[in-house]
């Protein structure tokens, strides 16, 4: 019988990541589309989800319940504060002070996670029951948020009544619609 000769550190290494790959979400691209003003392509966005999971109640994709990822790639140079000021006036301009204020916090600590961009940069919002919703820059998770209600109110920016895009968020909502039909 031969004994392994590994060091005792880099057999755990191995072991963990057998453990994280094995259990990691399979998620599946649901929806994509490129963003362009006039000529000139300003993202690539990607909605994916856990496939495994079942429909929310209400076919709801905003449902705390409901696994869920947006990915977006940047063509273009983007300030962290023009994030900041989007997401704030988007959410201000579509819910009352009154629905806004028990997340005045948690919105305030999502928007101070923002980085700035450049062409080829990449955002990714995650929502998971047991994680939270992270935002995460190219490879660097920023933060994450464990409130669902306040994860819900964000994320409405990107998938809800707060959408930036509405025609995408559309586009994006019919094609999820499709996928859960055709399970």
């Amino acid at each position: 019988m031969r004994r392994c000769t590994m060091p005792k550190q880099f057999v755990a290494v191995i072991l963990t990541l057998l453990s994280t790959t094995l259990h990691a979400t399979p998620w599946e691209t649901v929806a994509a589309d490129r963003f362009k003003l006039l000529w000139k392509e300003l993202t690539y966005t990607q909605l994916q989800v856990d496939p495994r999971q079942e429909a929310p109640a209400n076919n709801d994709i905003l449902s705390p319940g409901y696994s869920k990822q947006i990915i977006i790639e940047y063509a273009l140079s983007v300030s962290a504060e023009r994030f900041r000021d989007l997401t704030q006036e988007q959410l201000e301009d579509t819910y009352d002070a009154a629905q806004l204020a028990p997340y005045r916090d948690d919105i305030a600590r999502f928007n101070s996670w923002y980085r700035g961009v450049e062409k080829g940069d990449r955002y990714q919002l995650r929502w998971q029951t047991d994680v939270g919703l992270q935002l995460q820059h190219n490879d660097t998770v920023l933060g994450t948020l464990q409130d669902p209600e306040a994860a819900k109110l964000i994320l409405s920016v990107w998938l809800g009544p707060a959408a930036v895009s509405e025609s995408q968020r559309d586009r994006f909502l019919d094609a999820w619609q499709q996928e859960l039909a055709a399970r």
